[in-house]
């Protein structure tokens, strides 16, 4: 009987007879140049994916080119100390986005694969709104929505706990989570993460404390999971005088190593502890780059993998996990800077270049195509449900579409500090201040939208009426409807535009 995770080892020792396989490991064992019989092995037990391919020596690695399909990218994992200057080598470790890994501690290493190559993912946060303060400090509580709570005053000399959360986590057994607090503090005050872990139907007894600094916050906080489940209690001890903001707590299952929600998956961090989510997939390696932001997501991870893996191209997704379901992938300059980074990044690792790129989205994902297409001037822009004036989306909750879009007043706060008419003018502003400096003469329009939008009304209007002056070429398609309406039309015309473009420019006939 199949026992979940199947794990192939390529090397001159079988690891199963020298160390512990963990229990949810089916374990498969090939020396090096054989071919054949992993050939044989794959069709007696008719295995149609691995888990995880390990390679000891980094020059067996030519034995995998006939069986890449058996394994996905960023699941094949090579020894850290290997080094080669190979052509081929280097090339397979590139299409297959290989990680190199810690091969030391045979034992460690099967251990922690055994927890992180777990199917689907997890992410969630706790809201502001579920942060409770301690009875006894008397300084100014000041709640901003689901930006944050502010905490301004003396804390005290000594170490007291200042706040904690109402709810607690569950750790699952064998499924370690990460934990990654939202804070910024200002002043002469200093604040610490306590953990209290307590066993699964026990409700007054901690068998475990840890206590994270603010050093220790730079990484995200890793909760081991044992051999049961527990519940985690969390609170934060300050001293000092100050002003401490506690924003999102966000938990996800980890991968540890080896990856951010799925394998491969990263986080872009700035100083202000802001996040967006990327991952890199390398599909066959031909152009164009596909990126596509997620949309308005509580969960946190990605979404669109499988509609963007059917392209058949390489892709990039981005997720944005701050706020209830996303703050339009606007922020710092750092912030900003490092998803443009990001792209630049992996154009060149394909060795493509902007007129080999696609931007896309769907509803808040369409913010972010738009406004860093503005930056790269790509061969194609694909958006469905587009949203460009985030300061008029805030500005229709208060009167004209009230309960459409709350998540409105949260990025004007984040985004501006205030929430006045002239904040949502200059919020509205910071788009077309950087869209229309672009050029857009090459450039490939795919405008999927709704006839009767209600969040921000004018934006197709808007972007029309602008690019009709650029030379760039304009494809539309208008459904009837509000935002929220006939979704599955819209995204049906998202994919043709999509498929249009690829066959045409790029000559990927649908399959």
């Amino acid at each position: 009987m199949s026992k979940g995770l199947k794990i192939l080892q390529i090397g001159l020792d079988n690891w199963s007879h020298q160390y512990e396989i963990p229990e949810n490991m089916d374990w498969y064992f090939v020396c090096p140049r054989s071919s054949k019989a992993l050939r044989k092995m794959i069709e007696i037990d008719t295995i149609s994916r691995f888990q995880a391919v390990l390679i000891e020596d980094g020059n067996s690695l030519t034995d995998v080119l006939e069986f890449t399909d058996f394994f996905e990218p960023h699941s094949l994992f090579y020894n850290q100390d290997f080094k080669t200057t190979d052509p081929l080598l280097l090339d397979i470790l590139k299409k297959q986005c290989a990680q190199p890994v810690d091969f030391s501690d045979p034992q460690a290493l099967l251990q922690d694969l055994s927890t992180s190559l777990f199917s689907g993912g997890y992410g969630d946060k706790l809201f502001p709104s579920n942060i409770q303060i301690h009875s006894s400090f008397e300084g100014s509580i000041s709640y901003q929505g689901l930006e944050h709570v502010m905490i301004e005053g003396d804390f005290g000399t000594n170490f007291h706990q200042l706040a904690c959360w109402s709810h607690n986590f569950m750790v699952y057994k064998n499924l370690p989570i990460e934990l990654w607090l939202e804070y910024e503090k200002q002043g002469n005050c200093e604040f610490r993460f306590i953990v209290r872990k307590i066993i699964e139907g026990n409700i007054d007894h901690f068998f475990e404390e840890e206590v994270y600094t603010e050093a220790d916050l730079e990484k995200a906080i890793v909760i081991d999971s044992i051999d049961t489940n527990f519940l985690i209690f969390l609170s934060v001890e300050a001293r000092g005088r100050g002003t401490i903001k506690l924003g999102n707590l966000h938990q996800r299952w980890s991968r540890k190593q080896f990856g951010k929600f799925v394998l491969g998956g990263n986080i872009l961090h700035d100083s202000k502890r802001d996040e967006i989510n990327y991952f890199f997939h390398p599909g066959d390696f031909k152009p164009p780059l596909a990126v596509y932001f997620s949309g308005y997501r509580p969960a946190e991870g990605f979404e669109g993998y499988f509609m963007m893996k059917t392209l058949g191209c390489p892709f990039i997704l981005f997720s944005d996990p701050r706020l209830e379901g996303g703050a339009f992938y606007l922020g710092t300059d750092e912030l900003e800077g490092k998803v443009k980074e990001t792209i630049a990044h992996y154009l060149d690792y394909l060795g493509f270049d902007r007129k080999d790129l696609i931007l896309s989205g769907l509803s808040m994902g369409t913010f972010p195509a738009l406004y860093y297409g503005a930056s790269f001037e790509p061969h194609a822009i694909i958006v469905g449900k587009p949203l460009a004036n985030l300061g008029t989306i805030a500005s229709r909750g208060r009167l004209d579409a009230p309960g459409v879009s709350n998540l409105a007043f949260d990025c004007l706060i984040h985004h501006t500090g205030g929430r006045s008419s002239q904040d949502m003018t200059e919020l509205d502003q910071r788009f077309w201040k950087i869209f229309k400096q672009a050029n857009f003469s090459k450039t490939t329009f795919g405008l999927s939208y709704m006839k009767d939008e209600e969040m921000d009304p004018q934006a197709y209007e808007n972007l029309v009426t602008y690019l009709c002056n650029t030379g760039a070429k304009i494809l539309s398609k208008g459904t009837a409807g509000r935002h929220n309406d006939d979704t599955d039309t819209n995204i049906a015309w998202f994919l043709h535009f999509y498929r249009m473009v690829l066959a045409s420019d790029f000559g990927r006939e649908k399959e």
